[in-house]
């Protein structure tokens, strides 16, 4: 019974031994399938814009104010319907904001979360104008690609968004 137990020890510690071809170093370092989408800090802070309407790519929550709704696509902005005919619905504009994943509405201030930064802002529903009332940098964590891997860009530079290669 000692030598049955003395064998199955042996085979076990067996993978804890140095091998000598452990050192391969020949394989390539990690290349992620996804590649980070940048910003510099310059261009985050002035890249909140209302553009045309557009094509929905990723579609995620959605926010109804009055008689709008706002349907976040992820990490690009949000869709503006006009929802004051909800069996017809109409597309008004396009709220772009890279790097955004979500939205808290009060009465006519928005607080995003774009990539790392908290952004207030007032939008007028009125006229379809906002203005930006404050930035709060760095205040989410790094945006994380898909497999988990950060991108550890230089501190003037922000990544929003990691796109399949």
């Amino acid at each position: 019974m000692k030598k049955l137990f003395c064998i199955i020890l042996c085979l076990c510690l067996s993978s804890c031994w140095y091998h000598p071809n452990d050192d391969d170093t020949t394989s390539p370092p990690y290349e992620p399938p996804y590649e980070a989408v940048i910003l510099k800090r310059s261009e985050l802070n002035s890249s909140i814009v209302l553009q045309e309407k557009q094509a929905t790519v990723e579609p995620a929550k959605i926010y109804v104010v009055e008689d709008y709704i706002f349907i976040n696509d992820k990490r690009r902005g949000f869709h503006i319907f006009d929802n004051s005919d909800p069996v017809n619905p109409v597309k008004k504009s396009f709220l772009k904001v890279p790097g955004c994943t979500d939205i808290a509405i009060r009465n006519s201030t928005f607080y995003i979360n774009q990539a790392t930064d908290l952004v207030v802002l007032t939008f007028d529903l009125n006229d379809f104008s906002f203005e930006i009332v404050k930035r709060v940098e760095n205040v989410f964590p790094k945006v994380a690609s898909p497999d988990g891997y950060i991108e550890h860009a230089n501190e003037d530079s922000v990544v929003v968004n990691w796109l399949e290669k």
